[in-house]
């Protein structure tokens, strides 16, 4: 997979667009966004960056040669319930889908109680029930 620089700088490059635009709209720093070069950002960032860009996050990261864009909400709470509603219709235990990852147990707790994952767990859950990054997000209507 592409370091999330280079993502960025993609999807910049097909809009004629350079990143000092990010920097000068203040949609993020240039320390920030070069700290990206070694990681991903959190989601928060992720969707403000998607969101500026007009790019959906399956697009940005190259797991949909379609823009299918639609504004993300702010509010990600609702990633329990789509987690809980894929391991179900999977027909899985919830311990079977951590095990299955190498995720700790106490995760889907965490995001019970309002714990945002981050993207490299939304790309592994998408890749493990065989859906999108976006099918796990909530958009706007």
């Amino acid at each position: 997979m592409k370091d999330f620089l280079t993502i960025i700088q993609s999807v910049l490059e097909e809009q004629n667009k350079s990143t000092k635009i990010l920097f000068e709209d203040g949609v993020i720093s240039k320390n920030t966004f070069y700290k990206y070069k070694q990681q991903n950002p959190n989601l928060k960032t992720l969707i403000k960056l998607a969101d500026y860009l007009k790019v959906s996050i399956d697009y940005m990261y190259e797991l949909s040669d379609e823009n299918k864009y639609r504004k993300y909400s702010d509010n990600q709470t609702d990633f329990y319930n789509k987690l809980i509603t894929l391991i179900n219709s999977a027909g899985i235990s919830q311990r079977k889908f951590c095990k299955d990852l190498h995720y700790a147990k106490n995760n889907i707790s965490r995001y019970k109680n309002g714990v945002i994952p981050n993207i490299q767990t939304l790309l592994e859950t998408a890749e493990y029930f065989g859906c999108t990054i976006d099918d796990l997000l909530t958009k706007e209507d």
